[in-house]
Formats: structure tokens, sequence, C-alpha cells
């Protein structure tokens, strides 16, 4: 529902950018040295990837000092905690890991709104950031609760040791350890959440025209058929 109307929402007007001619678009050799449409779709996509991984990771740092470690990280890393820095590293990567698969679905769409229309638009981008937003909001909850969850169920697993106690003794051996077994779950369930993710874009929709044509008016006059 948040898809159909945000596309419906976004599609009716359309300001041009930049428009190509109709031949093959984005597959065209027309000029070895410069894509302008590969150009367009690679500055969209690191732009994305490098605001938003930049927010993840605070986010994240925020999230397992918090709910995860529950201790200042800055204070036990400026001490020469070697073990604390190898488990948060794991954990920022295995995060960002996962949210990187909402990035190119966002971006596809955009390619396709692209080689349908022939043309960029202002609208065209705001309807693959907002497919973008979806994704990142699905696949960053998703990333936390699997995360987390499987922190706890391998802690839970290990009873007779308080992994996060010795992490925070500097134990490097267990911040190796459960880093590793992070790490394995989060290669695991990569593939499932990016099929999951991609299941959300409506290609068909995205290829439809982006000015809808009216309906000629009762009564308006017609043009006459040419006589044999």
């Amino acid at each position: 529902m948040f898809i159909a109307f945000f596309h419906s929402f976004f599609i009716k007007k359309a300001v041009f950018i930049v428009t190509f001619p109709k031949k093959k678009l984005f597959l065209a050799k027309t000029n070895p040295c410069m894509n302008i449409e590969l150009l367009i779709l690679t500055t969209y996509q690191m732009a994305l990837a490098l605001s938003f991984g930049l927010l993840t990771v605070f986010i994240t740092l925020k999230v397992v000092n918090n709910t995860v470690l529950k201790v200042n990280f800055f204070d036990l890393v400026r001490n020469g905690n070697i073990a604390l820095a190898i488990f948060e590293g794991v954990l920022i990567f295995c995060v960002l890991f996962l949210v990187e698969i909402s990035i190119l679905p966002a971006v596809d769409a955009l390619r396709t709104m692209a080689i349908a229309h022939q043309t960029f638009t202002f609208q065209m981008f705001l309807i693959s950031f907002g497919y973008f937003l979806l994704f990142y909001a699905i696949s960053l909850v998703f990333s936390y609760l699997l995360i987390i969850s499987a922190f706890y169920v391998f802690i839970s697993a290990t009873a007779k040791l308080d992994e996060v106690q010795e992490i925070k003794n500097n134990n490097i051996s267990a911040a190796i350890l459960v880093g590793a077994v992070l790490l394995s779950v989060t290669l695991y369930m990569r593939p499932s959440l990016s099929n999951l993710v991609q299941s959300f874009v409506d290609y068909k929709s995205l290829e439809k025209p982006v000015v809808e044509e009216t309906p000629q008016k009762e009564g308006a006059p017609q043009k006459a058929k040419p006589i044999d």
C-alpha cells in the first residue's frame, strides 16, 4: 500500500532534468570516454552509500552500546581495549553488509524508469529514493533484530562464560569468537533478506508512462476520414 501510494503521488507531474535519444539507453556505445547515463546512476548510488553508510555506523554504535554492551565505548577504546574494538568493528561490518542490499533495488528502479521513458525526471529520483528509504528501514531493523537475537542465543548456549564481561576485560579470544558467530549468521541470512527487499519493487508499474494521455471529450470534433 505504501509503495502504491508513493508511486501514484509522485508520478503525476514530470520535471525533465536530462533527456536522451531513444536509442538503446544504457547500452549504446556512443562515446567510449563517457557514459552520461551510467555516470548519473553511479553518482546517485555512491551518494546513497556514503551518506547512509555513515548514518548506519552512528546508529549502530548507539544501539550496541546502549543495549548489548552498556558501556562507554570511547573510554574503553582510549584505554586500549582491543577486544571491544574488534567486537564493535565486526558488528558495524555485519550491519553495513546487511543494509547495503537496500541500495541496488532503488538504483534498479531508477534505471527501469529511465529506460522506459528515455529520460531522467525529478519524480523518478523521488520514487527511487522513496523505495530506498523503505528498503533501508526494513534492512536496518532486520539486521539489528538478527544480530541481537543471534548474540543472545549464543551467550545463552554458553552460560558458563560471560562473553560481554570478557570483552569488557579485553579478552581478545572472546571478541573473535562472538564476532565470528555473528559474521557467519550475517553471511547466512543476507541472501534471504536481499530477495525479500527486491520483491517489493513493482517494475511493471515503473514502466508505465509518466504522463497519462487525457481521454478525448465527448462532442469534440473528430478528424474527417479521407474519402477514397
